[in-house]
């Protein structure tokens, strides 16, 4: 039976940037893909509450939390649910996400997520220089498929979180799947995931943020190697 992994989606909350993904990994494991409201702020305490419900309950699973939804993913953790056997974080975070001088631009989240995102930023900061237009015009269409208001609580929300301690005790293997050329997060922090936790693996591919739609069969095989190496090959 192909190992389960449940998909928490990144900013947009929408899972729809997951489709390279699943294609390319169907059917060696068996993916169950959640989405977020997109039309309520919620709190990752609130999130926590809304995906532990929806979390499988006749089988072992790992969780992989993509960008925005890595500290969601150690704090689900942290909770123990039942048949929880691994996490994943995918060009995550455990804290402060971006450099400090990201935060200045805090306050103008709700305009920046009122406008249409430029495909330029989208490839300066996601998606690379080199994405296809398909790529690019999805990341658009999964922006513009949420409440502004909600996407730039959620931006606000991944700049003062901080799940390290939850990162120290995460009680099952934790694979930290990073992307080489990301510009988007801080590159300190796959050395401060190591530090925090040293039996966490630490797998970097040559991609920009957006690793699991940039590289989906490299994922795949690190995501694979680290599943068997959890007992759940």
């Amino acid at each position: 039976m192909a190992p389960a992994v449940v998909l928490l989606p990144g900013l947009d909350g929408t899972g729809r940037l997951f489709a390279p993904f699943v294609t390319e990994a169907a059917p060696a494991l068996d993916l169950v893909t959640l989405a977020y409201p997109t039309d309520r702020i919620l709190s990752y305490e609130a999130l926590e509450e809304f995906v532990l419900p929806r979390l499988p309950r006749e089988r072992p699973y790992a969780l992989l939390g993509e960008s925005f939804s890595g500290p969601l993913a150690l704090k689900l953790a942290a909770r123990r649910p039942a048949g929880l056997a691994a996490v994943i974080l995918a060009a995550s975070f455990h804290r402060r996400p971006a450099a400090r001088a990201m935060a200045v631009l805090r306050p103008l989240a709700p305009a920046f997520f009122r406008l249409p995102l430029p495909a330029h930023a989208v490839r300066l900061l996601l998606a690379g220089p080199d994405a296809s237009d398909a790529l690019v015009a999805e990341v658009q269409a999964g922006t513009a498929a949420v409440k502004p208001a909600v996407m730039a609580a959620r931006a606000a929300e991944a700049l003062r979180a901080d799940a390290s301690d939850e990162v120290r005790n995460c009680p099952v293997p934790l694979l930290f799947l990073w992307g080489r050329d990301d510009r988007l997060l801080r590159s300190a922090i796959p050395i401060e995931i190591r530090a925090l936790s040293p039996r966490a693996v630490i797998r970097t591919l040559p991609t920009p943020h957006l690793v699991l739609q940039r590289a989906p069969r490299a994922a795949l095989a690190e995501i694979r190697a680290f599943l068997a190496g959890a007992g759940m090959g």
